[in-house]
């Protein structure tokens, strides 16, 4: 668990919030290639990243 104020964490959460939107366009890219959809939600620090129909994949808050 990280210790430490709550600027910090605020700090650490935004940047978990920007890894993730970064993994969404990954996916969206892979998913473009047309050779299989990648399905499924990955729960991180920053939400869960969910593929949704006819939307991609997204990042939600908990």
């Amino acid at each position: 668990m990280l210790t430490s104020t709550p600027e910090n964490l605020t700090r650490r959460e935004e940047q978990a919030r920007t890894l993730a939107a970064r993994i969404v366009v990954l996916l969206d890219n892979l998913d473009d290639l047309g050779i299989g959809v990648t399905v499924g939600q990955l729960h991180t620090p920053a939400g869960v990243i969910r593929r949704q129909p006819e939307r991609g994949w997204t990042v939600t808050d908990r």
